[in-house]
Order: structure tokens, then sequence, then C-alpha cells
């Protein structure tokens, strides 16, 4: 489930579509959460879809750290990649966070490399730490900073405007255990899920 102050937009015919805030969307505020309605495959079971299904899956889904792959029902598929993202997930974790105030007209962007990329990218994000190309095994020489936003960002979750928390009320034991002691938020690093091969191209990996 996106937060409802976003809005599908077409970038260009290079890149095709993206995810842009319609608001001011401050730090701290859960942008993603995972939704019923998002489907959850196991390797079994994409494995065992029909040939048609294979490339979109592939296109449209992440894989988890547990090795299932997420397919959103809603535009969450379309969210582009940035090597200085503005959102994250904590590590294990089924939402995401902005880990810095989003202006109203800026695109929201994750970080593929923590999405279990099958392949290299080109990145075209054009940021100061753009890495040229994104791969899978970048995962560790990002996490420290990656973790630091987070933990940051964290400790603002229960001071802005939540709209997505009824969809992790469920994890409210384990959210309240990380605002009560931040540096113990898992790290990205437990988002790698370390079968070979790896088995994702991204949420949309940003060319649609």
């Amino acid at each position: 489930m996106l937060h409802p102050h976003t809005e599908l937009r077409r970038i260009n015919d290079e890149v095709g579509y993206g995810l842009f805030a319609t608001r001011l969307i401050p730090l701290g505020t859960i942008t993603w959460a995972l939704d019923p309605l998002d489907q959850i495959l196991d390797p079994y079971t994409s494995d065992q879809l029909e040939d048609q299904y294979h490339g979109d899956i592939k296109r449209y889904s992440w894989v988890t750290g547990q090795g299932k792959r997420i397919l959103c029902w809603d535009f969450g598929r379309f969210m582009n990649h940035s090597c200085e993202a503005n959102t994250y997930a904590p590590g294990g974790c089924e939402f995401e966070i902005a880990v810095r105030d989003i202006a109203p007209g800026e695109e929201l962007t994750c970080d593929y490399t923590t999405l279990n990329l099958e392949a290299p990218l080109v990145c075209q994000c054009g940021t100061a730490l753009c890495r040229q190309t994104i791969k899978a095994d970048d995962l560790a020489a990002i996490a420290v900073r990656c973790d630091a936003l987070i933990r940051s960002a964290f400790t603002h979750l229960r001071t802005v405007q939540q709209p997505l928390w009824h969809w992790v009320e469920n994890n409210q034991m384990e959210i309240n255990a990380m605002l009560a002691c931040p540096e113990t938020i898992p790290s990205v690093l437990q988002h790698r899920w370390n079968s070979s091969p790896l088995v994702s191209a991204g949420k949309s990996m940003g060319y649609l």
C-alpha cells in the first residue's frame, strides 16, 4: 500500500514512469507497507507459472531476504531506483520509511541493491553518489550509510502523521522495540537473499 499523497507520472520514453509526492511527505513517514492484496510468491509457485508470466513477474516484483517474491498490486511496482534513495526499509521489515523530507513534486525512490537484483543495472539516477552500475553485491558497501539514515529517520516515526499505520499494526511490538533503541534496528543486510542465483530484477527496474 502506497502513501496516499503520491501519484504515478510518466517521466520520459527512456525511464518510463515514476512515483511522485503530491504533498510534503515528512522524514519518518511510512511511504509503503505490505498490503493483503499484494501477491507473495514462494520460489516454487513463481517457477510453476506459465511462461507468459515470467517476464512480468521478474520485471514488476522483487525478492525478500526469505526468498519470497513480492508483486505489488498498486503503483508501488513503478518505484524507481536512486543511489541516494529517499525511502528505505529496515532490515527484515515489510514497510519503507522516508529517510528525509520528500518535497511536493519530488520522485519517491528506493535502492534496488536492497531488492536482490538478478543482473547488473545501468543507473540513470544522476545523483552525486551514483554508482553507475547497480549490483546485488553493492549491499555490503552501502549498508552502513543506509542503516544510519534509517535509524535516524525512525526516531520521527511517532511525530508525523502516518496514513499507513493500519498496515503495520501487526508489527507494533517490533516497532516499539526499535523506537526504544534505534541502534538495534536490523541492518539492510537482512534483505539479502543468499540463494544462488539471485532471482529478482527489481520493482520496476525504472524503465517501463
